[in-house]
């Protein structure tokens, strides 16, 4: 049987011609840890499970996902080093990273995660902070235009046409928005 290479979007297969076009291909690591590792970088979902890709036992990766430092090249046979994790995948465009990709450890999107819970609270407090400077802006506004109208310095019409940018943000809106935490 033909091995072909694991990889979404790569049509390398093991043929007896391969190794004389520089194509090697390589067994999932038993290392646990690893695998994983290599099972991410490639960030291959089961669209049977709706969780991650698992390798059997004859699945392969190619050559051409690890960098040319990635290998052994002092003995006979060309091996991969150690501990490497391929890393050249010309995936299509949805798979490719983005700041919504859930290819991390769930370690790591935690992180994220709070993260981002922390920057809303930031942004949250700011707000509050901006809506409570414009709130005593308004009221120093409409004391301002009260007290030019009541000394004549300017007519009821302009005192009207003033009083239009001491709009007040509507409270409930404003309350649920900044509070829902």
């Amino acid at each position: 049987m033909v091995k072909c290479c694991s990889a979404i979007g790569c049509a390398s297969r093991c043929l007896p011609n391969s190794k004389l076009k520089g194509l090697t291909f390589h067994a999932f690591p038993t290392d646990e840890n690893v695998k994983r590792k290599w099972v991410l970088a490639m960030k291959r979902l089961d669209v049977n499970s709706a969780g991650m890709w698992e390798p059997k036992k004859g699945d392969v990766l190619c050559s051409r996902h690890f960098k040319k430092t990635d290998f052994d090249r002092s003995a006979p046979n060309l091996k991969l080093k150690p501990g490497v994790i391929p890393s050249i995948f010309d995936s299509p465009y949805h798979l490719q990273e983005h700041s919504y990709s859930v290819m991390d450890s769930p370690k790591k999107l935690k992180h994220k995660l709070d993260h981002v819970i922390s920057q809303l609270e930031d942004t949250q407090e700011s707000l509050r902070s901006v809506l409570d400077r414009e709130k005593h802006f308004q009221k120093s506004l409409r004391k301002t235009i009260r007290n030019l109208k009541d000394e004549c310095l300017i007519s009821q019409e302009t005192a009207e046409r003033l009083d239009a940018f001491c709009w007040e943000p509507p409270q409930e809106a404003t309350e649920h928005d900044c509070s829902s935490r």
